[in-house]
């Protein structure tokens, strides 16, 4: 009782949450510190019907965590908690029926101490920086697979610090996570994770697929149907491409479409009766030339799996996005525009790209819209490396993802 007051007082007085609320500090090294320090101060008295899960930094419900809460919704009697870092997105959860929670609170830190279960998509971000109880399985869930090269390298290299190990910051991915989730299996992805991880033991990896992807093996029309009501896909549109790149940081000059090359595409969707979709951070150049009758540009809180499902045709390029497109065996264009600029700032864990791409690399709109004119001879001259390059990155994907993981962590 003398400590909790204690803590009370200390976070009444210091307003440590507010102040990273209004800073968005949460990745900065001295919030971790304290709120890591300050977690170790709360009771871990383990709920074992209590579980926690976050994503995108708090910043939105996505990915493996997203379709694990859902699941564990329908199929268990467990309490669960969503991690967010925005008031707005809190409220908009909870009108949708979700269990979430303002993640700077000493109500959050406190559920992480107690917690049986916590799963994250992207890092201890997604939540926040605690002390885990020897009790709490710790789950890195992941979000892509291992292509092009992860910031998470160099965040190791952050908790690895020096500064970090000499005033006790232990947020080092082998001491933190239990177990990392990966899809395929391969020694290759296993090495590349491990080393993306702090030299992460590969014995902790657990190839087994990932829970966003049971959806499509598990869908159904009126699944379909209600998503594509969600994403105003007009009733009579034939066909729906999706175009979906990697985020580029500062680094890339170019746009991927200049004002010629967009009324080419919606030319092209008109004769065709097809939609083009935009999920994208897009430029606001590229925003003012939308104002096109078949082309969109998706709100960022829209599902990219919800996407995938209903789309006809996968437009992307060094995103990982493919690996779980593949699944659905739908035809996938690589719209590369800014190869080389890309591979010499950001680089790729393979010699070149064309080495696992499942379709054609295009560089430019008028190729672009060639492939997409003659999309079933690109299928059948891909299909075979298709089929070899699906396998080999969902090696270990059938289906039922979520229940094999919470089996095997006896959680089920």
């Amino acid at each position: 009782m003398v400590i909790q007051t204690l803590i009370t007082n200390i976070s009444s007085k210091i307003k440590i949450f507010r102040i990273a609320d209004i800073l968005r500090i949460n990745s900065n090294f001295f919030f971790d510190l304290i709120i890591y320090h300050l977690s170790k101060f709360i009771p871990a008295k383990v709920d074992d019907n209590l579980m926690v899960l976050g994503s995108a930094s708090g910043k939105a419900m996505i990915g493996n965590p997203k379709y694990l809460y859902y699941y564990l919704e329908k199929n268990t009697d467990y309490r669960l908690y969503y991690f967010v870092k925005s008031k707005d997105l809190e409220k908009k959860l909870k009108k949708e029926g979700v269990n979430a929670i303002y993640a700077y609170s000493l109500k959050a830190l406190s559920l992480l101490r107690k917690a049986r279960a916590v799963f994250v998509s992207h890092g201890y971000s997604d939540v926040l920086p605690f002390k885990k109880s020897s009790r709490t399985v710790f789950i890195q869930t992941w979000h892509g697979g291992e292509i092009k090269i992860r910031h998470h390298d160099y965040f190791e290299k952050y908790v690895n610090s020096k500064k970090a190990k000499l005033l006790g910051l232990k947020l080092q991915s082998k001491n933190l996570y239990d177990y990392v989730i990966n899809t395929s299996g391969v020694e290759k992805q296993i090495r590349v994770l491990s080393e993306a991880f702090g030299d992460y033991p590969k014995e902790r990896i657990l190839s087994i697929g990932y829970p966003r992807n049971d959806m499509f093996f598990n869908s159904h029309e009126e699944t379909i149907k209600q998503i594509k009501e969600k994403c105003r896909i007009p009733k009579d549109i034939d066909k729906i491409i999706l175009y979906a790149p990697t985020y580029r940081e500062s680094f890339t000059t170019k746009d991927p479409f200049t004002k010629s090359d967009l009324k080419n595409i919606n030319n092209y969707c008109k004769k065709t009766n097809s939609i083009f979709l935009i999920k994208a951070h897009v430029s606001e150049n590229i925003i003012s030339l939308t104002e096109i009758g078949n082309i969109n540009i998706l709100n960022k809180e829209t599902d990219i799996q919800e996407l995938l499902l209903i789309s006809d045709i996968l437009i992307t390029d060094y995103s990982s996005v493919f690996i779980d497109y593949m699944l659905l065996d739908r035809p996938i264009i690589l719209y590369t525009y800014d190869y080389d600029e890309y591979i010499s700032n950001r680089g790729i864990y393979y010699d070149n790209l064309e080495e696992i791409a499942p379709g054609p690399l295009i560089h430019n709109v008028e190729g672009l819209i060639e492939s997409l004119k003659n999309i079933e001879k690109v299928k059948e001259k891909y299909q075979q490396k298709y089929t070899k390059v699906k396998n080999y990155f969902n090696k270990n994907t059938s289906g039922n993802s979520a229940e094999i993981l919470l089996k095997f962590l006896k959680l089920i």
